[in-house]
């Protein structure tokens, strides 16, 4: 099949098969990108063209001369995939959503060129309500979820967690919603210090949320927990010095959310949020460290309550700093799991039938309140100029 993937990482071209001049597939750069192992594993398999911002003004005169069969379209809460909007909403195709909400980087987009009409028009369609009045001139900020014109656009929205695909299902019955997994490979194993005498060391990334963990580490360490707590910058530098990984992230974000996914195939143990995003883990809950969920399945993890985060964390630092057979548990429940649900093979063969099905969709119907600006494609002056000469002919 012939396909062109739309994404904002740089590792486009490293990615893409030995076919015809193309650089050989490599791992990618960081941990933290599964979709590049994906795109890696299916530009094997098709003819895959991936574009960025650097290249993506080259999609339209190419498909024109060569029409690609699918597209598909990464979106994030993020301003580098900002750029992928108008590919998305005049071409459809398969949209990868990684965030259950794009509203900043859609106001940023909007609001930012001096759109301010056209983002109150796409508020009101996606969110069915008018946006709150802004006292002063600014960039509006808020989780509203902003997905119905992306979900409307596409042919096939593919999720890759479970919990979230339900969700998507019951708010938006009209869209087409799927799960695929995220392809996630194991790093190589670290060396790592053990033995009765060595803290037990937990690490958290730079970006999520480093002080909730430090209170958490402290109230344990009162209550005579022998750990430490690193901070690091990269994936690759947490997994290198973590014995435990807190991943406890608010709201997800996908550049933090791959960590602890990546964490499991390595069988480190995780403590995470429990939210729609690790609903389908097999966990622990420190409260009572009974299993969350009524799973057959080992525990591969510990969840804690949002609404109890920081005692709950304790809870877990204290249990686990303490429990090594725990934490030897928990990690090799989690490296099985993730190779059962979230391998790279597993991943690849359902967008393998993910993509087969959605070539065979018909573009999606826009409803009647469609926004009017998302409808013109940049073409309306040519057709009204070949117009006046009596052509009737669809050039574009």
């Amino acid at each position: 099949m012939r396909l062109a993937w739309f994404r904002p990482s740089t590792f486009a071209r490293d990615a893409l098969s030995n076919v015809e001049g193309r650089p050989a597939p490599c791992a990618p750069a960081s941990l933290s990108d599964a979709t590049a192992l994906l795109i890696a594993e299916l530009a094997t398999a098709h003819d895959l063209d991936l574009y960025t911002r650097d290249n993506a003004h080259d999609f339209v005169w190419t498909h024109f001369r060569h029409p690609y069969e699918l597209c598909v379209f990464e979106l994030d809460n993020t301003a580098a995939h900002a750029f992928i909007w108008p590919y998305l909403l005049h071409y459809d195709g398969v949209l990868l959503l990684a965030s259950s909400t794009l509203h900043d980087s859609r106001a940023r987009t909007l609001v930012g060129a001096g759109r301010t009409d056209d983002y109150a028009s796409e508020f009101l369609f996606n969110e069915r309500r008018a946006p709150r009045p802004q006292r002063r001139p600014s960039v509006p900020e808020g989780d509203w979820p902003m997905l119905r014109a992306p979900l409307t656009a596409a042919r096939l929205t593919v999720v890759p967690h479970r919990g979230l695909a339900e969700a998507l299902r019951d708010e938006y019955p009209d869209a087409r919603i799927a799960f695929a997994p995220l392809a996630v490979r194991p790093p190589e194993p670290f060396p790592r210090s053990t033995g009765p005498d060595v803290p037990v060391t937990f690490g958290v990334l730079g970006r999520g949320r480093v002080d909730a963990a430090r209170r958490a580490l402290a109230r344990a360490q009162a209550l005579g927990a022998a750990a430490s707590l690193v901070v690091a910058d990269t994936a690759e530098e947490v997994l290198r010095a973590a014995d435990v990984l807190i991943a406890v992230t608010w709201p997800p974000r996908s550049e933090t959310e791959q960590l602890p996914r990546t964490a499991l195939a390595a069988g480190v143990p995780v403590v995470a949020l429990e939210t729609i995003l690790t609903t389908d883990w097999p966990a622990l809950d420190p409260q009572t460290w009974h299993p969350r969920a009524m799973s057959t399945d080992p525990p591969i993890a510990v969840t804690v309550d949002l609404r109890d985060e920081e005692h709950s964390l304790a809870l877990a630092i204290r249990r686990l700093s303490a429990d090594a057979a725990l934490r030897s548990q928990l990690g090799e429940a989690a490296r099985a799991w993730s190779d059962a649900h979230e391998s790279v093979a597993v991943a690849v063969e359902a967008w393998q039938r993910l993509l087969a099905e959605a070539a065979r969709l018909d573009p999606p119907p826009r409803p009647a309140d469609w926004p009017s600006h998302l409808s013109p494609d940049g073409t309306e002056r040519a057709r009204a100029m070949l117009a006046e000469f009596g052509v009737q002919v669809d050039l574009f």
